[in-house]
């Protein structure tokens, strides 16, 4: 059994609804080894911050088969980037996702602007982006956004 695997069946609620990987310093590959588990597939609210999986890793989690059920993703702080980001807000492995926090990151205004401008952000009702890279454009971008309108919770830094 894989470090991964043995977190995964620690980690998963009872009713493998709830995945909370907090603080387990996963990295990118681990992350990468996670998004192919298929035990993924009953996962709701996936819960993994402070995972260090970077770019690649989120990467990984938007192109998952098998998250197909998560409503709620949290990746603070993992070092995710604007490629991280617009992964997340293209993929179209994630359509359930109602809840995106991604608070504590490098995200800046490529980032912003993919998760203003994607038909999946429609969904979103909360949507945390706080305490990235994120200027004024991408601010203006999120704020303006008529894909984020349903959105009632937009968590950004605003001057």
């Amino acid at each position: 059994m894989s470090k991964v695997e043995k977190m995964l069946k620690e980690n998963i609620s009872e009713d493998g609804t709830v995945l909370n990987l907090r603080d387990k310093f996963l990295g990118l590959r681990g992350t990468m080894e996670l998004a192919e588990k298929p035990a993924l597939a009953t996962v709701k609210k996936l819960v993994l911050p402070g995972n260090q999986c970077a770019d690649e890793g989120a990467e990984a989690l938007a192109n998952s088969p098998y998250l197909g059920n998560v409503e709620m993703l949290n990746l603070n702080h993992n070092d995710i980037g604007d490629d991280g980001a617009i992964a997340i807000a293209n993929s179209d492995k994630l359509p359930n996702l109602t809840s995106l926090s991604m608070f504590g990151n490098v995200i800046g205004d490529e980032g912003a602007k993919a998760l203003a401008e994607s038909p999946n952000s429609k969904k979103y009702i909360k949507l945390d982006l706080y305490k990235n890279q994120i200027s004024a454009v991408g601010n203006k971008y999120l704020t303006e956004s008529e894909m984020l309108k349903n959105c009632e919770e937009l968590e950004i830094y605003r001057d």
